[in-house]
C-alpha cells in the first residue's frame, strides 16, 4: 500500500516539475548569437578594453521612493565635478552624505564624509555653507580641500532691528551681495528667517523673527547655486538619444510581470528575454556594451518605440532599464544603469 502511495506522490512531483500548469519559460531560441556581437561586455569593474578604463566610482546601499536619485553630479569650481551620494546604511546614517571630487581628466582627487548633526550644507562656488536652526559655519572644501570651520558674522542676533531696517537690508543684500540665500527655521516653537550672504569677502547671517511660518521661494533658495548635470535612477521609457540599441538577441520566451503600484495591481506578459547590444560615444570613440536579462517592449501608446526592462528570473517583475550616460566635455563619461551604482568610463 505504502509503495503505491509513494509512486503516486512521485508521479505528481514529476508532473509538477516537468509539466507545470503554467510554464514560466515557454520557448527557447536556438539561433546562435552573431559573431559581431560576441565581444560585447557588461559595464562593470571587470570590463576589459585596450581603449577604455571602467571603474565603479560610487555605490549606495539604499535606493527608495524617498530617495529615487541617490547619486547626483554637479559642476563645481576648478573645472571639477562633485559627486553627491546618499550614505544611508542604517538609521544612524540615513541623513549622512558622501562627496567626491572629480577633476577635469576624470580622476577622483578628494572625498568628504558629512555625518548629519543638524546641519544642512549648501555648495556655493568656493564654499560649503553649513546651516542649522541655531547657528552656521562654512568651509572652503570645494576650492582647496580645507574643512576648517569658519564662523559667519551674525547680524541682528539680539532681534533688536525694526522691520523697516530688516527689509531695507534684505533689499540691499539682494541687489549687491555676490551670493545670498534664505532659509526658514523653527526653533523653540518660533519661526525665524535666516538670510545668508557673502559681501566684502565675508559670510554673514542676518536673523529675523517671524510671526509664523514663512515660505522661501526657489529664487531665494541656496539650491539655485548647484548646477546638477546628472542623477542616478532617472526614469525614462525611451532610449537616450546618445545611446543606440544595435541588436537584441532573444534567448528564452518567458512569463513576467509589470507591477503598476499605487493599489492598481499589475499584469503578466509573455515575451522574449535576452541580451541587448548597445553603442554610445565616449571621447569621440565608439563604446560598446551588453545588457543581459533584457526584454524589449513596443506598444502603440508609445508609437512602437522600444521600451527596455530587465527581468531577473522568469516569473518575476520587471525593472525599467535606462542606459543613462553623462558625457563630460573633458572626455570621460559616467554611467548609471539604476539608482545604486555609478561607473566612470574614460579613455586610457
Amino acid at each position: 500500500m505504502w509503495i503505491w502511495i509513494c509512486i503516486v506522490l512521485l508521479n505528481a512531483v514529476l508532473i509538477y516539475v516537468f509539466f507545470p500548469a503554467e510554464k514560466l519559460v515557454v520557448e527557447r531560441n536556438k539561433e546562435p548569437l552573431a559573431a559581431i556581437y560576441s565581444g560585447f561586455q557588461e559595464i562593470n569593474a571587470d570590463y576589459k578594453s585596450d581603449v577604455f578604463e571602467v571603474s565603479l566610482v560610487a555605490r549606495v546601499v539604499v535606493s527608495s521612493a524617498a530617495s529615487p536619485n541617490p547619486i547626483r553630479i554637479f559642476s563645481s569650481v576648478n573645472n571639477q565635478l562633485i559627486l553627491d551620494c546618499d550614505a544611508n546604511v542604517n538609521e544612524e546614517t540615513k541623513f549622512d552624505t558622501r562627496y567626491y571630487k572629480i577633476d577635469k581628466i576624470g580622476t577622483v582627487t578628494d572625498s568628504l564624509y558629512v555625518a548629519y548633526h543638524g546641519y544642512s550644507e549648501q555648495f556655493i562656488d568656493d564654499f560649503m555653507v553649513y546651516t542649522s536652526a541655531k547657528d552656521a559655519y562654512y568651509t572652503t572644501w570645494p576650492l582647496n580641500g580645507d574643512t576648517t570651520r569658519r564662523q559667519l558674522a551674525e547680524l541682528n542676533g539680539d532681534f533688536s532691528w525694526e522691520d523697516e531696517r530688516l527689509e531695507a537690508k534684505l533689499k540691499a543684500i539682494k541687489a549687491t551681495a555676490k551670493y545670498y540665500f534664505i532659509t526658514a527655521v523653527l526653533n523653540d516653537d518660533v519661526w525665524y528667517r535666516q538670510v545668508y550672504f557673502y559681501a566684502d569677502q565675508k559670510w554673514y547671517l542676518l536673523w529675523q523673527k517671524m510671526k509664523g511660518y514663512t515660505d522661501v521661494p526657489d529664487e531665494d533658495s541656496g539650491r539655485r547655486y548647484r548646477n546638477v548635470v546628472f542623477r542616478s535612477g532617472e526614469v525614462s521609457f525611451e532610449i537616450p538619444k546618445n545611446v543606440k540599441l544595435l541588436h537584441f538577441h532573444p534567448q528564452e520566451k518567458i512569463k513576467y510581470y509589470h507591477v503598476i503600484g499605487g493599489g492598481a495591481g499589475g499584469f503578466s506578459v509573455y515575451n522574449w528575454r535576452g541580451q541587448g547590444f548597445f553603442e554610445t560615444s565616449i571621447a569621440g570613440r565608439n563604446f560598446e556594451f551588453m545588457v543581459p536579462k533584457l526584454v524589449v517592449e513596443k506598444e502603440k501608446h508609445n508609437e512602437f518605440k522600444p521600451s527596455l526592462y530587465t527581468v531577473t528570473e522568469p516569473g518575476s517583475s520587471t525593472e525599467l532599464y535606462n542606459p543613462a550616460f553623462y558625457h563630460s566635455s573633458n572626455g570621460f563619461s559616467f554611467y548609471a544603469p539604476a539608482g545604486k551604482e555609478l561607473f566612470l568610463i574614460k579613455v586610457k
